[in-house]
């Protein structure tokens, strides 16, 4: 601290005149940036925010102590620095480098503000506003919608700092704990979405720099029949006479939207302002999908197929699609979602393929396509069917043993003659003749030919009396609210929706006893979970007894698993030639995305219109055109897509102009006498790489002193050239308006140095520092 200074004031004087003759007293130089601090009676120190209003106001006594701090030159507070960091903040002032040329250090999952950060930083008006000092004329610390010009305030430093050319990197924290104070939804450390906090940031800006102080109410007003232009006007000064800020002046524009009802045939015609264009990009109609095909086959190995299938297609499409791949008809498979080594859900054709997520394991078995023509025909009976290992486990007498779901399960056609364990076995030993060992007749165990025969006792066989098994093509079982199988054709897939299939036939409890030991492993009725029926379980699912589904275990003992069961066999699969398969995705121009914002649409059922004329909702058709464009306009593409059952991230490359794009087919109406309110040039990319899950944000920008395009990966900056932009990643992009760029261009002065190389071209190792 300096000597301090003593001065006189009057309680109606404001606190600017304060910092001013503060000014004075320390002979501090009009470029300088200051600003106030008060001691209050604990000791502390509180900003003096507020330079407009009275000694009064700001609750100032007769002796009390006023502290006048200096910004340093490289853009920081001392007040802000921890004394830790003052010797690296003195070697930052040493260090000399392009300024704006400035990395900004990721706090963790803070990349997507980074990357808004870049953006919004190299957009040449708003930074000079900032680094001109313009902003503290007009920071409304009254206005209820703002944030106390608080987030003006973090975000003018860090562009001080960043355009200081005084640091390699910075670090957002004081940011980072002023957005996340007033955006809930940023506070902690996960990951956002870059645009999202563009959006809060540009209206926080907008409301903490708003030039009007008492927003009055506007009532909006329909066109009537008015001229459009007209119209227009009325809705701009409408606009501003609430809302005028820095931000209104360089990124707001003026829609035109037009509504016209399916009934009556009346036309709304409103003009409403946007801070940027939220794009949708041409979606393709087919989708992608991976599936394995396991066959009746016991050799044939579980194949691996990439299908292509409609987007918005029925399960009995990715049937009929890989019935093209393997000659097996459509009708003798069935559609299941394995998860856990469980039937997590079996499919029916008519469900919709987007009930299935990409992450899905999705299996499709072949089963017998043999249907009933009449009472006394031959049918089969398709079984699920789980592979278990007992392991020892506790109970209260050291006597329980538990059983451990492992491998794929299957669903196993079964003829209705040949429903009894002895064949059920012989049947299964068959389908797992690939990776299972039959044994020597040594190795039979002597235990079994003790026990009854059970050749005659059929399965379900009080169930088949009452015809209550599947008909084929269907799973053993059917839902209670579902037709019976009698109903059910054989290609009408599986019985109910559910996430295992049901049936409403006697229990597995009424089933005839089994053999206990069978060779090498045994057979045990379970419910959809795989746990064995017991009389007193009567779990309820999805609204039927989960007792009465007829699924069956086969129980391995550790021994004879170990002995005879090849788990690297049975997990074995191979890839069909179709796996190699890539959809190719056509990129598509900015224009086309564009000409989809504006191409007339008709209004979905859950946001129908209000139509004053015929006083109903209705889904009226509506059309945007672009009627103001502003001086820096920002594309927001939407690559994300959300739907009721799937979401996804669109990867399609989009072509984009780095410099003349052309609007002036989509502005309404045009001024042929100025061409250049329609031409803009690229200044900004924030990219998004990865998935919904995760990815990462990272930003390409062209500084507006140097002309030269950067790569701005958190902390890391690295030059680029043009042909490097454009890219996949592309998520929302900057344009200055050409007429802008040219008056905001410094003249050139003849005792200044070369100007460094213009955007594309080698940049000059000394303008650029590579972290």
């Amino acid at each position: 601290m300096g000597t301090p200074h003593s001065a006189q004031f009057s309680q109606i004087d404001s606190i600017d005149l304060v910092l001013r003759t503060a000014r004075e007293k320390f002979l501090v130089r009009p470029e300088k940036e200051t600003r106030l601090w008060v001691k209050n009676s604990q000791g502390s120190f509180e900003r003096l925010c507020n330079t407009r209003v009275t000694v009064l106001d700001a609750a100032l006594k007769s002796g009390q102590l006023v502290v006048m701090e200096t910004r340093s030159k490289d853009g920081t507070w001392p007040s802000a620095q921890p004394q830790a960091g003052n010797k690296a903040s003195k070697e930052d002032e040493d260090f000399q480098g392009q300024p704006g040329i400035c990395g900004l250090t990721n706090l963790g999952n803070t990349c997507f503000m980074n990357s808004a950060l870049q953006c919004l930083s190299n957009v040449p008006q708003l930074t000079e506003y900032f680094l001109k000092n313009r902003y503290l004329e007009e920071l409304n610390f009254c206005n209820p919608l703002g944030m106390k010009g608080e987030i003006a305030e973090a975000y003018a430093d860090l562009v001080k700092q960043a355009w200081s050319g005084h640091h390699r990197s910075i670090v957002p924290q004081v940011f980072k704990t002023k957005v996340g104070h007033f955006a809930s939804q940023f506070l902690g450390y996960q990951q956002h979405d870059s645009q999202e906090l563009l959006s809060f940031l540009l209206d926080g800006l907008h409301e903490d720099l708003n030039r009007v102080k008492k927003k009055e109410y506007v009532e909006l007003c329909d066109a009537a029949g008015r001229p459009d232009h007209e119209v227009a006007q009325e809705a701009w000064q409408n606009h501003k006479r609430r809302n005028d800020s820095v931000i209104v002046d360089t990124f707001h524009g003026l829609f035109k939207s037009t509504l016209v009802c399916p009934d009556c045939g009346n036309v709304s015609v409103t003009f409403d302002p946007f801070c940027y264009l939220s794009v949708p990009l041409p979606v393709s109609h087919k989708r992608v999908m991976e599936v394995f095909f396991v066959s009746m086959d016991p050799r044939r190995k579980p194949e691996q197929h990439r299908l292509v299938v409609p987007k918005k297609g029925k399960i009995s499409d990715l049937c009929v699609a890989l019935a093209k791949h393997t000659g097996v008809s459509p009708e003798r498979m069935m559609v299941a979602d394995v998860f856990s080594h469980r039937f997590y859900k079996i499919y029916q054709l008519e469900e919709s393929l987007s009930s299935i997520l990409d992450r899905d394991d999705i299996f499709i078995y072949e089963v017998s396509g043999r249907s009933a023509i009449c009472e006394n025909s031959r049918e089969d009976v398709v079984l699920p069917i789980y592979l278990r290992e007992r392991t020892p486990a506790r109970d209260y007498n050291n006597s329980y043993y538990g059983l451990m779901l492992f491998g794929h399960p299957l669903l196993v056609s079964v003829p209705r003659d040949r429903l009894s364990w002895d064949s059920l076995y012989h049947i299964l030993l068959y389908r797992l003749s690939r990776y299972v060992t039959r044994p020597s007749s040594d190795d039979e165990d002597d235990g079994d030919e003790k026990d009854p025969p059970v050749t005659a006792s059929p399965i379900l066989a009080d169930m088949a009396a009452k015809d209550s098994i599947p008909k084929p093509g269907h799973v053993a079982g059917g839902s209670s609210q579902n037709p019976g199988p009698e109903q059910a054709g054989p290609s009408s897939g599986v019985a109910g929706g559910s996430r295992a299939p049901v049936n409403n036939s006697p229990g597995p409890s009424h089933w005839p006893q089994r053999a206990r030991r069978k060779h090498l492993f045994t057979l045990q009725t379970v419910n959809s979970n795989g746990t064995s029926d017991r009389s007193n379980f009567n779990e309820d699912t999805h609204g039927v007894s989960s007792s009465s589904q007829p699924y069956i275990a086969i129980d391995w003992e550790p021994e004879m698993k170990k002995r005879y069961y090849n788990e690297v066999e049975a997990e074995g699969y191979v890839k069909h030639d179709c796996v190699g398969y890539v959809l190719k995705k056509a990129p598509v121009r900015l224009r086309e995305c564009i000409e989809l914002f504006t191409t007339m649409e008709t209004l979905e059922k859950e946001n129908p219109w209000f139509c004053p004329s015929c006083k109903q909702h209705q889904l009226a058709t509506k059309k945007l055109d672009l009627w103001k464009l502003p001086e820096t306009l920002i594309i927001h593409l939407k690559r994300f897509s959300y739907t009721r059952f799937s979401r996804e991230k669109l990867d399609t490359l989009v072509e984009f102009p780095i410099r003349d794009l052309d609007f002036s087919e989509f502005v309404k109406p045009q001024n042929e006498s100025a061409p250049e309110l329609y031409k803009y040039d690229l200044i900004a990319v924030s990219n998004h790489y990865g998935g919904l899950r995760d990815g990462h944000y990272t930003t390409f920008a062209c500084n507006k002193d140097s002309g030269q395009w950067h790569y701005f990966d958190d902390n890391s900056v690295s030059p680029v050239t043009e042909n490097q932009i454009e890219s996949k990643a592309a998520y929302v992009l900057f344009y200055q308006r050409q007429d802008v760029a040219r008056r905001a261009k410094p003249q050139p002065d003849l005792s200044d140095p070369p100007a460094p190389p213009a955007c594309g071209q080698p940049p000059n190792s000394e303008f650029m520092d590579v972290n």
